[in-house]
């Protein structure tokens, strides 16, 4: 999967976070209505089209972690099975680029709540904990717990992964059995099993599949570059009529067949979600009692959203050496996704005291105004210790294509 793909999904599942925190109030209106041709069943529909977004946001970070040092050890020689990850260093960095801004925004958020006022006595920072590991100073950071313990285990994970080669997809499948077997509503169909003790949302036990899957065709991908035929080779290949010139119309006809089922596949699985959305609201009157991110239906439809962009037959856009205005565009929008996710929520708490009736107007200017901010900043700031506990992106050299 290319960096452009990467960079798209990115930005796209920002994008579905954001539906998902704008249509919220609406689920509450839904159930007590059940009317399906109305504004409030529109936000469910756009609710549960939007619940990829997290699980592939955590799958993305195992396969760009993956990609990296996967990368570095086929440079250095030492091929997939010898990929190292220095921990110290890894830690280092990863609390510069995502510890900071957590702990800057938090404090921050806090300080607003008036939660910082003490009194200054001994239990003071006791108090505080939660908010810095399960809580959350808002009820979006519970994403950094999830991320911090994946961080955490990745260099573990990423070595087993690497060293047993024949044993990946196994691990997978056994990943993925796990993954049911503690989302919902299997504490129902298992309920004469042996149940594990639930700990918290966020505990990395219930995002270790998204966080493997990610891992498992970051190699997988890695694998194939390191079998690909230098240029040299392939353009001998085609002049004998053995490569792309005889292959092509093949390649069309599998590509389309491909796009149709992957497209069907998404579909299907989406429909299953909104499926279970709607049975549940039958049974229920508190959508927090029936729609996680940790559902069976979710896992499933999270994992196919993410397939759907690894294995969509290469266009133009996935080589490196093309480098269209389009292309910048989004990955510069994705560079912004970070800080977007962090401040949004506040945004988004004014426009719904504006426009309380008008769910489609606010999520446009939430995400308009949102990614606004961010492109305003990262203009303005330029030192780049301010941009990092912000929350904003290094800046990108420009491309090669371009700089040529």
């Amino acid at each position: 999967m290319s960096r452009f793909r990467t960079d798209l999904l990115r930005l796209l599942s920002m994008t579905m976070v954001l539906a998902i925190h704008a249509t919220g109030p609406y689920e509450y209106r839904f159930l007590g209505s059940h009317d399906f041709f109305s504004q409030d069943f529109l936000a469910v529909i756009l609710n549960q089209l939007a619940r990829f977004s997290v699980p592939v946001f955590v799958s993305l970070s195992g396969f760009g972690l993956t990609m990296k040092y996967g990368s570095q050890s086929l440079k250095s020689g030492n091929g997939l099975s010898g990929i190292q990850v220095p921990a110290i260093s890894f830690y280092r960095e990863r609390l510069y680029k995502i510890g900071l801004p957590f702990l800057f925004w938090s404090v921050l958020y806090l300080a607003i709540q008036g939660k910082l006022k003490g009194p200054w006595n001994q239990q003071w920072p006791l108090d505080l904990v939660p908010y810095l590991y399960r809580t959350g100073a808002d009820y979006h950071f519970y994403f950094f717990h999830i991320i911090f313990e994946c961080y955490f285990l990745f260099p573990i994970l990423l070595w087993v992964f690497s060293k047993l080669e024949k044993l990946r997809l196994p691990l997978l499948i056994v990943s993925f059995l796990l993954q049911l077997y503690v989302s919902s509503p299997a504490h129902i169909w298992f309920d004469g099993y042996p149940r594990i003790p639930f700990i918290f949302s966020a505990f990395f036990l219930y995002w270790q599949f998204p966080f493997l899957l990610g891992i498992f065709f970051a190699l997988r991908n890695l694998d194939r570059s390191s079998m690909d035929l230098p240029p040299a080779s392939r353009a001998s290949l085609t002049a004998m009529g053995q490569g792309p010139s005889t292959e092509s119309k093949r390649a069309e006809s599998s590509g389309k067949i491909r796009k149709a089922a992957l497209v069907f596949l998404t579909l299907l699985s989406f429909a299953i979600v909104l499926w279970e959305y709607i049975f549940w609201t039958y049974r229920s009157d508190n959508p927090g009692d029936f729609n996680h991110f940790t559902r069976m239906s979710v896992v499933i439809y999270s994992s196919i959203f993410f397939l759907l962009f690894y294995l969509w037959p290469a266009t133009s856009n996935d080589s490196e050496h093309t480098d269209s205005g389009w292309k910048q565009r989004i990955a510069h929008l994705a560079g912004l996704s970070f800080f977007v996710y962090i401040v949004h929520t506040w945004i988004l708490r004014g426009l719904q005291i504006l426009l309380p009736e008008w769910m489609l107007p606010v999520l446009a200017v939430l995400i308009f105004s949102s990614f606004g901010i961010a492109e305003i900043l990262h203009r303005l700031i330029s030192i780049e210790w301010i941009r990092n506990v912000l929350g904003l992106e290094k800046r990108r050299k420009p491309s090669r294509a371009r700089a040529e």
